[in-house]
């Protein structure tokens, strides 16, 4: 799907595209934060990769910055597998979960998502590669204030829902720290915390679940633009 100055899509292995996203992945999490460590990987093109056990079970999306064909930002949804999700092992996760629909075999994770670096704005946004700013990115400010918000993060945000309601999955997990989470719940996105905070990684982040219905009905009540944003079908 595209936007004004932005194309998303699905990359999969095997693909330039996919190699194009893995190198940004690298440059994100293992170069730039330091939060993964290097699996000693390389694309056809020479450059290091980051790639872990859980993408050859994942659905992985770019965002395209169209003028340059350069890869703006990029997200994985894990699906639902035997292996559990990335979040399983590392986090305590409280159940029951709050929705009685949400077993695991209808339950993906929202992982690797960031904006790569060129693309965080402004210069409060570095060291916050991780979505962006979304209080900035989604409010609607004029694009004075940032230029081609909102499309980025919330053109991502469409991808993962609109692939996990083909996909049969309702609800996703994603493992965020406490202010990030409170400015898209206080957007209209209803994530709700399941587990405790894990002080050993940095910065601390605890484990929340969101419901497509609860989104929707959320966004509907409050921000019927985004919805209709999120739901918007490709042109022909």
């Amino acid at each position: 799907m595209e936007s004004a100055y932005f194309r998303f899509e699905e990359v999969v292995p095997g693909t330039v595209g996919y190699e194009h996203y893995l190198e940004a992945r690298y440059e994100v999490f293992c170069e730039e934060l330091g939060r993964v460590d290097a699996p000693l990987a390389c694309s056809s093109a020479g450059k290091p990769v980051e790639t872990d056990q859980y993408d050859p079970v994942s659905r992985h999306f770019v965002a395209i910055h169209k003028p340059t064909e350069t890869v703006a930002g990029f997200v994985r949804v894990i699906l639902p597998n035997e292996h559990g999700l990335n979040v399983t092992p590392r986090y305590v996760i409280e159940r029951p979960l709050p929705y009685p629909d949400a077993t695991d075999e209808h339950i993906g994770e929202i992982s690797r998502m960031a904006i790569t670096a060129r693309f965080r704005r402004r210069h409060s946004d570095q060291g916050k590669p991780v979505h962006g700013d979304p209080e900035s990115e989604m409010s609607g400010k004029p694009d004075g204030v940032r230029r081609h918000q909102p499309e980025l993060v919330l053109g991502m945000y469409r991808e993962i829902y609109q692939m996990c309601m083909h996909a049969g999955i309702r609800h996703c997990m994603a493992a965020m720290d406490g202010r990030f989470s409170r400015l898209l719940v206080s957007l209209g996105f209803p994530f709700v915390p399941v587990g405790p905070f894990n002080d050993k990684v940095r910065p601390p982040r605890r484990v929340f679940l969101i419901s497509a219905a609860e989104m929707e009905r959320s966004l509907g009540a409050r921000e019927a633009r985004i919805l209709d944003f999120m739901q918007a079908q490709p042109e022909g």
